[in-house]
């Protein structure tokens, strides 16, 4: 019998698990538990997943402190949750038989072209050709190969094995040649003596911050700085504007940049009495963000959807406008935001940014978005230069940024990301904030 059976801690735990909107929502499941560990399956990317579960642990329990720590036997940190005098551990796998297409896509441009370096793959064979001498390739693993790790090893024959059951798989496979061929380009330049895949924060390069957005690591030979850089991937059309950063209102608010979770908590108060107070049967305060009011929200939706909508849309309002308060009344502040979290600056690891939308180098060009946010703030001094404003429609909003006598906006959504009842309403003040590019 576990320890952790009978506990409070355990209780309140196995609630939010078991909850079937969040289930459903997050797509998870409950596998088993051992000593201090539970165990749930995940349909979806399991980083995601982690981050949006410990959302909710610490929405609906009291008095719980969340956090996170690296096991060699998993791919993905457990996340840990102390409270009630006792602490236990979540650990995430694949779910069996699959895994999301986003996963496997993404990690098709990502670790192919890292594979393809280490084996001296040639750039000019078929999508077909490439992707199977990928596949046979014996990988390595050091701290200069694209497994710097078992856990990179494991996850990687994996992704590899399964890879051409993605309904992307040629298309992914092309954006992974052309990603190949601007790397062979940059080593024409400055030689390199490894690159490493950085699947997850345990499997990135000594040295490399774990919040860092690239997805693989140039080792450079030499001493000349940087000795490392980072590569975000991004697969499409060139000219497009995937998302950049992900985030959620809460996050921003208890960012180290701002620092303001007493605020975030004065909100949801706000929320509560100007918003919520409005639907017949809402439960007390106490109840804010749980289940049982997330339920009753539901079911308004279902009984008066316009009323339902006014409401929503209210509260959209609010809070892209208290966003760019944020901002506005926290110009220092909010430049730190920006550097540390949009756009992850690690000065002694640059990040380049690159989109490949096929398999040849002309296919392939660099999003400056972050080098443009980094020269913008590094050039602005006490408070000046950067404003915030809402934008047209529901859920736009920007920051103006000012330097060299030359504006450039960066790009914002806030809005709902969820699923059933859980979704606007039901997703409270947390809502997603989105940055999508710059326009200059």
């Amino acid at each position: 019998m576990s320890s952790l059976f009978d506990t409070d801690l355990y209780t309140e735990v196995s609630r939010v698990l078991s909850n079937e909107d969040i289930a459903t929502e997050l797509g998870i499941s409950y596998r088993d538990t051992k000593g201090l560990e539970i165990t749930v399956e995940c349909e979806d990317d399991r980083l995601d997943t982690q981050d949006e579960l410990e959302m909710h642990l610490e929405n609906m329990i009291e008095d719980i402190r969340i956090s996170r720590v690296t096991k060699s036997k998993d791919s993905v940190d457990q996340t840990v949750v102390t409270g009630y005098g006792k602490t236990l551990r979540i650990r995430y796998k694949p779910r069996s038989g699959g895994m999301a297409e986003t996963t496997l896509n993404s990690t098709i441009t990502e670790l192919f072209p890292a594979i393809a370096w280490e084996k001296s793959i040639p750039s000019n064979l078929s999508v077909t050709d490439f992707a199977h001498q990928v596949h046979e390739a014996s990988v390595r693993v050091g701290p200069t190969s694209p497994y710097k790790n078992n856990v990179a090893k494991l996850a990687g024959d994996r992704f590899k094995n399964i890879a051409s059951t993605s309904s992307k798989f040629e298309e992914k496979t092309s954006a992974a040649i052309g990603i190949y061929k601007w790397i062979l380009n940059e080593a024409k330049r400055r030689n390199i003596r490894g690159i490493v895949w950085g699947y997850r924060d345990n499997t990135k390069p000594a040295g490399v911050n774990t919040n860092h957005k690239g997805d693989i690591f140039i080792l450079w030979s030499g001493r000349q700085k940087p000795r490392i850089t980072g590569v975000s991937i991004k697969a499409g059309a060139v000219g497009a504007k995937p998302p950049q950063f992900n985030s959620y209102v809460r996050a921003i608010f208890n960012s180290n940049a701002f620092g303001k979770l007493a605020d975030y908590n004065k909100l949801q108060r706000m929320s509560y009495d100007e918003i919520y107070t409005n639907i017949p049967n809402i439960p007390p305060y106490a109840q804010y963000g749980k289940a049982s009011m997330t339920q009753v929200i539901g079911q308004f939706e279902r009984a008066n959807s316009a009323v339902y909508e006014r409401l929503y849309d209210a509260q959209l309002e609010w809070m892209r406008q208290t966003l760019v308060d944020l901002i506005n009344n926290n110009p220092e502040k909010a430049k730190r935001w920006l550097l540390e979290e949009v756009a992850k600056d690690q000065p002694d690891v640059p990040l380049v940014v690159i989109q490949s939308s096929g398999s040849s180098l002309s296919d392939v060009h660099e999003v400056t978005d972050e080098d443009t946010i980094k020269n913008c703030v590094s050039v602005s001094r006490d408070g000046n230069g950067i404003h915030a404003r809402v934008g047209t429609g529901k859920q736009n909003w920007h920051i103006d940024l000012t330097c060299n006598q030359k504006t450039t906006t960066l790009n914002f959504t806030i809005r709902t990301n969820k699923a059933g009842v859980g979704h606007k309403l039901g997703q409270y003040i947390n809502l997603a904030v989105k940055f999508n590019g710059i326009t200059e």
